[in-house]
């Protein structure tokens, strides 16, 4: 067992290195049996990220080895497992599409629930919206085991363990959530109403391939070789992002959760059972301005100042998903492809995120001048 610094108070991160290898296995048990709990026949949900058809070795969702082996250990457990998630893309066919490109279908067996299938409507504590649609499971499974992807993200920064917990939304109401909190800031706040509504008892994150650039899905696969857990979300991407060489205050969603008083974001108050080693040159979305600059940005001025999406014509195949997944119906399509109103647009980067093609790139105003300077 790997020692751990602080006080027993504090919440416990786990880093360790690894590789998608025999040695994963033994890793995973070695982090359980830092978090303890009592699993037989209890109610387990596995909530990787499924984000969209992408193959593993994209970086861009959850491994298969890793979700293979937290089964196998709740199993062993006397567990009932099941895994899910909510991908981008609606509707059964394409979320089975999704399980299977990405290897988890396979791998989950007759473990795995198409979550869309059990949507509940839950009132929610929140300045931007209502109520929300989840997925049944995630109210009633005894424990949730978060299996997020190290990945960045053009919109929110980072991809990690609080931001997998957004796939707990079933279907549309993505898209309408995302219309209801149009700045970063906003979204910020959203994906914590979420969060909070079923906040995950254990998170592992997957970061031995991640992905840095222009995340969550056309990024660039980087070789991290690292597996981080906690038992608060929060604590785990404060301490993820650290690893990455930034602060976790210059990212939206982690600094209104500090003030929110939802988890650790300074290594100093962890419990660190492993080294919390810097990665060096690890490069953050186009869209990310850290220090002051970016907390004024994001916080007063983004729907100015934001990147825009633009069409990559010789990419394009004009497969209409870009529109289908604007919130606010900014892009459309003509019969020369996709065409984006700039005066509608959000700057969510769903089109971006969702494209398959990688034929939208973020450029223009004034983020890009001031990361040339």
């Amino acid at each position: 067992m790997l020692k751990q610094s602080c006080s027993a108070n504090s919440p416990t991160v786990y880093i360790r290195d690894a590789r998608y290898d025999d040695s994963l296995n033994r890793i995973i048990e070695d982090l359980f049996t830092l978090f303890p709990r009592n699993r037989k026949d209890s109610l387990v949900l596995v909530k990787p990220n499924i984000l969209g058809p992408h193959a593993p070795e994209k970086g861009v969702t959850t491994h298969p080895a890793v979700v293979k082996a937290v089964i196998q250990i709740l199993k062993d457990q006397g567990a009932k497992v099941i895994v899910g998630d909510n991908p981008g893309m609606g509707g059964y066919g394409r979320s089975q599409k999704a399980a299977k490109t990405c290897g988890l279908l396979e791998c989950a067996g007759d473990c795995y629930v198409n979550l869309s299938l059990n949507p509940v409507r839950v009132k929610v504590k929140s300045d931007y919206f209502q109520e929300v649609t989840i997925s049944r499971e995630v109210l009633e499974a005894d424990e949730i085991i978060n299996l997020p992807k190290l990945k960045t993200h053009s919109l929110t920064v980072l991809t990690g363990a609080v931001k997998n917990t957004f796939g707990y939304v079933v279907g549309a109401d993505k898209l309408r959530l995302h219309a209801s909190c149009p700045t970063p800031a906003q979204f910020a706040q959203g994906i914590l109403d979420i969060y909070e509504i079923r906040p995950p008892e254990l998170n592992i994150m997957d970061a031995v391939l991640a992905m840095e650039g222009n995340g969550p899905s056309n990024g660039i696969p980087v070789l991290l070789g690292r597996i981080l857990a906690s038992d608060n979300a929060v604590t785990l991407d404060a301490a993820a992002v650290h690893m990455l060489g930034q602060k976790p205050m210059f990212i939206p969603h982690l600094k209104a959760a500090a003030e929110r008083g939802l988890g650790t974001t300074e290594p100093a108050d962890m419990n660190l059972a492993g080294d919390l080693k810097t990665v060096e040159g690890f490069r953050f979305p186009r869209t990310f301005v850290p220090g002051l600059a970016g907390l004024v940005l994001n916080r007063y001025l983004s729907r100015w100042a934001n990147c825009v999406p633009e069409i990559l014509p010789r990419r394009c195949t004009a497969c209409g998903i870009c529109a289908a997944h604007c919130p606010v119906k900014a892009m459309s399509i003509s019969p020369t492809g996709p065409v984006l109103n700039r005066d509608q647009c959000i700057s969510c980067y769903c089109c971006q995120e969702m494209c398959p093609e990688d034929a939208i790139k973020l450029s223009g105003r004034l983020l890009s001048l001031l990361q040339r300077r």
